[in-house]
């Protein structure tokens, strides 16, 4: 990753937690590692559905390869799932609270216009 794309990522992952935040969400975690496992971009939990939900931000600036939500493969949803089981084992606390997986889609436009957000809730479950 270079640096230009990686300020973009970090860039799209703070528009990401506001926008969740302005939807009633509490940010738990933001780019939670574990081990070799890898990261999960943001953990947030809506306190009114008692949801914990582990988020995948895909950020662009061009529209010219695939787009965002495409980039999530099943190596990704494997991933996500077991950092998942990692999460909830490093925090009892949210032991019984439900979990989701969303994804979600931030791109740059440019020329000044505001980022657009397009926000995938429940985009796959833990059903094999």
């Amino acid at each position: 990753m270079t640096i230009s794309s990686h300020r973009t990522g970090s860039r799209g992952e703070e528009i990401a937690q506001s926008f969740l935040k302005t939807k009633g969400f509490r940010v738990e975690a933001c780019n939670w590692r574990s081990g070799r496992l890898g990261e999960i971009d943001l953990i947030v939990y809506d306190p009114v559905l008692d949801v914990l939900v582990f988020v995948e931000v895909k950020t662009r600036k061009t529209r010219f390869l695939e787009s965002p939500l495409q980039a999530i493969h099943s190596k990704k949803v494997q991933r996500m799932l077991h950092l998942a089981e990692a999460y909830l084992a490093a925090h009892p606390g949210h032991a019984e609270s439900s979990v989701r997986f969303d994804l979600l889609s931030v791109f740059f436009p440019g020329n000044h216009k505001p980022a657009e957000i397009l926000h995938l809730e429940n985009a796959f479950s833990t059903d094999g």
